[in-house]
């Protein structure tokens, strides 16, 4: 995946370009010494949370990566029919519908199975799913064939991923490669 560090006034940004979102800022805590304190932007409310002091600013992204590899984040309970998980890439969340299904969405677009929404017997089986298919087309994502995927979701450009180029333009009968 793709970060970057964004000079921002007197801080820094962190953006996941593949995501197109800022993700974290890290701010100068003294220039001098090179100390910089690195935070995160992730979750519903945006709060600043520390996430370590670096010595540098070529620390701030591989320190940021590592703590949330290390420290996924979790899901909350909304309610008792809600859990949601917000990501460095995406919102994930799982709700019960009225017959007792468990359902599951990225920024707004239901998993499939099979062009029809996903239902899950479980809250688990919900989030075990979202889970796993939290980096669905995005670059450099792993592909799980399980019958599972995202209703498409229009910010996501499918010609950045080498696999969905080459499934177009075989589906299109294109031996050249030229996408029209």
């Amino acid at each position: 995946m793709n970060f970057l560090l964004l000079k921002n006034y007197d801080h820094y940004l962190i953006r996941n370009d593949d995501a197109d979102c800022i993700v974290g800022r890290v701010y100068c805590l003294h220039r001098q010494r090179g100390l910089y304190e690195v935070t995160s932007r992730i979750g519903p409310s945006y709060q600043a949370d520390e996430i370590a002091v670096v010595k540098s600013l070529n620390d701030a992204i591989p320190t940021f990566i590592d703590y949330y590899e290390k420290n996924p984040v979790p899901w909350e309970r909304e309610s008792s029919s809600f859990y949601s998980r917000y990501t460095m890439f995406v919102c994930l969340w799982v709700e019960q519908d009225r017959q007792g299904h468990w359902l599951a969405y990225r920024n707004d677009y239901p998993m499939l199975q099979d062009t029809k929404p996903a239902r899950f017997a479980t809250c688990v089986d919900a989030q075990r799913a979202a889970d796993a298919h939290e980096l669905d087309l995005y670059p450099n994502a792993k592909v799980i064939d399980d019958g599972f995927s995202w209703q498409p979701d229009p910010e996501i450009d499918w010609r950045s991923i080498p696999h969905l180029v080459e499934e177009r333009a075989n589906s299109q009968g294109n031996a050249s490669g030229y996408l029209a």
